[in-house]
């Protein structure tokens, strides 16, 4: 044989076996390749002292800053490999009963963007592989070079906000997709998920599917409606996935419901449509006739029921009947 060992069998020095700890197989089978160096050395670590951390003790024995153990800890976490809560204190504290009852702890709200300066951010990335590689893929991903202060909100929302470097990279996708790099609006959108707890990689890709959906009613909304331009804030996009995936209104009804609007407003309001569908729903309206039936009086109204549109159904013909007419 050519270099390297023949295959052998080793054992374990039988007069350490004395005293031990459990590592599950999971961690072998499913991480050695994805887990770093410093994540490995603090999972034997807290293995070790029986699942209770502490930042001081764990930097010093695994010779990693306390930020970086802090986000090894955080890999497990989210890995699945160890359950229980971070501390304030950043001590994951083992599962047993408290000798005194122990205070909710008070909700805190995100700091106050005092943004770190420069000097910080070079021994951020020297010391923190992870936010080295948050920095050189925000980089690829925008196809630009980062400018100091880009480098500062990163690292602010990085270990200030407390947003991972996965999710991110995430957030920054979704800005790319939109046409919007820009670090402001990248950072006005992480610090948003922040605030709603979007803060792993599960509750970022849940998200992501739930704006995907809305934006998808939201054309469809201006197919229906034959709408000049896309709606642009939140409102409009909220309103088209209820409407159409939630509420399941059809097309020819919430297009009567659009042209009503036209025609007292003037132009497209969503809250006005929004009353409009609402009502129709109270009385049980899922087809256009039977909501002419009701403005005109053939049904039964209800006492919430917009009076301000009964006088135009007599003459009103909705824009989709008057186009079938054109083409007879």
């Amino acid at each position: 044989m050519m270099g390297g060992y023949a295959l052998a069998e080793y054992n374990w020095n039988a007069s350490l076996l004395r005293r031990v700890f459990v590592v599950p197989e999971d961690v072998a089978d499913k991480h050695l390749r994805l887990a770093g160096a410093v994540q490995l050395k603090v999972l034997l670590w807290l293995s070790r002292h029986g699942g209770v951390y502490d930042d001081e003790a764990c930097s010093r024995a695994v010779g990693a800053s306390a930020p970086d153990c802090r986000d090894a800890l955080r890999y497990w976490i989210e890995a699945g490999v160890l359950a229980g809560d971070e501390q304030p204190s950043a001590v994951v504290t083992p599962a047993e009963p408290p000798a005194k009852p122990v205070e909710a702890p008070k909700v805190v709200a995100r700091p106050q963007p005092v943004k770190p300066q420069m000097p910080q951010v070079i021994e951020r990335r020297k010391n923190s592989a992870e936010f080295a590689y948050l920095l050189d893929e925000v980089s690829a991903r925008t196809g630009r070079p980062l400018s100091p202060g880009d480098m500062e909100t990163l690292l602010y929302l990085f270990d200030t906000a407390g947003l991972p470097a996965e999710v991110l990279l995430m957030v920054v996708g979704y800005a790319a997709n939109a046409g919007r790099c820009a670090m402001r609006y990248i950072e006005k959108v992480a610090l948003d998920w922040a605030d709603q707890g979007i803060v792993t990689m599960a509750a970022a890709e849940e998200h992501l599917c739930r704006l995907e959906r809305a934006q998808q009613a939201l054309v469809r909304l201006v197919e229906i409606c034959e709408l000049p331009k896309l709606p642009t804030g939140a409102s409009a996009r909220d309103a088209a996935e209820k409407w159409l995936y939630d509420w399941k209104i059809a097309d020819e009804v919430l297009r009567l419901a659009h042209d009503i609007c036209v025609k007292k407003t003037g132009k497209f309001q969503v809250r006005y449509i929004d009353r409009i569908l609402e009502n129709w729903r109270e009385q049980g309206v899922d087809t256009a006739e039977k909501a002419l039936a009701l403005c005109s009086g053939k049904a039964a109204a209800s006492e919430e029921a917009p009076s301000e549109y009964e006088d135009m159904v007599a003459q009103y013909t909705p824009v989709y009947k008057k186009k079938k007419k054109k083409e007879g």
